[in-house]
């Protein structure tokens, strides 16, 4: 049995395509777990609704205490072989589920890994951003740490898109407290018990973009300098498993900071002056560290020479 997990805030509009697409699954022994944070809008009542229609469904309702509370609160409650993690405005394709446990048992893996494709609030396809489609693949755990530290990642940092054993998963939790950057960290922790991992290409799972959510644009400074510690901790983790990947995951590191940090300078000029003041310290501390990091790559050939010297010049 495979049980997925829910987390649900304020997504009225959206959560009944999503809950509609997990329940058309092909594979049909499943766990449905809906989380209501604490929604003020009519999410808690549409979970409720669907719970009442189909005994797959559970629902769990909680105080207001973010995703990642979310997400472990269906992890606790979760009884299926295998975990999977919807979040409530994306939806997926009808044979998802099917495919992704066909091959995680076929590889004998600890993790699948589907492609995705990128619809707008009409749910017209991205055709520009179109998924490759391509035979099954399985990786060595050094491959798929490799490929997080792709730019862009060849390994989505998100959990989303991805199939775990609950076996692997024992004492694993996201942390709690952070408005970006949890899945980097769940997932940084999940790949030191990965041996294998099977990529599933097909664009199953279906992200939809909403102009100011997390994923696009919604981030304030003060999460996007969160986000630097854990990429610090992938990139870590990374270099400490595999110590000739450090090239690759510093070069990836800074390209990453680097964007974080110019998106958090681009929302500076619209704070009030005390805000400002706060956000600009937080500023000070993510050009700091990009400058230490840049001396570590200063003879880094994945790097291009002018972008190593230009690291250090960075206002």
């Amino acid at each position: 049995m495979i049980s997925i997990i829910v987390p649900i805030y304020n997504v009225e509009k959206y959560l009944e395509k999503c809950i509609e697409s997990i329940l058309n699954q092909t594979y049909r022994d499943l766990e449905v777990i809906l989380v209501d944070d604490g929604s003020p809008d009519g999410s808690p009542a549409i979970c409720d609704r669907y719970a009442a229609q189909d005994s797959r469904i559970r629902v769990i309702h909680q105080i207001n205490a973010g995703v990642s509370a979310a997400r472990n609160a269906g992890l606790l409650a979760a009884k299926g072989t295998y975990i999977g993690f919807i979040d409530p405005d994306d939806f997926v394709a009808p044979k998802m589920y099917e495919k992704m446990v066909s091959a995680i048992e076929e590889s004998r893996s600890e993790l699948a890994i589907c492609g995705y494709e990128y619809y707008d609030e009409e749910y017209a396809v991205d055709e520009k951003r179109r998924y490759p489609v391509k035979p099954n693949e399985v990786i060595s755990r050094k491959e798929l740490m490799r490929r997080m530290s792709d730019m862009p990642p060849t390994v989505r940092h998100g959990v989303v898109n991805k199939l775990f054993t609950k076996s692997a998963l024992k004492g694993l939790t996201f942390q709690e407290g952070l408005r970006s950057s949890e899945d980097v960290l769940f997932l940084t922790a999940y790949m030191e018990r990965v041996k294998t991992a099977v990529f599933v290409h097909a664009p199953l799972y279906c992200n939809l973009v909403r102009q100011g959510s997390a994923t696009h644009g919604g981030l304030n400074i003060q999460s996007l300098a969160d986000s630097f510690a854990a990429h610090e901790k992938m990139y870590r983790t990374i270099v400490d498993t595999y110590p000739d990947l450090k090239d690759h995951s510093l070069a990836f590191l800074l390209d990453v900071c680097l964007l974080k940090y110019n998106e958090a300078k681009g929302k500076l000029s619209s704070l009030n002056h005390e805000s400002r003041a706060d956000a600009s310290a937080r500023m000070t501390d993510m050009r700091k560290f990009i400058k230490r990091m840049a001396r570590q790559a200063l003879f880094n050939r994945e790097i291009f020479w002018k972008t190593r010297i230009s690291y250090f010049f960075v206002k």
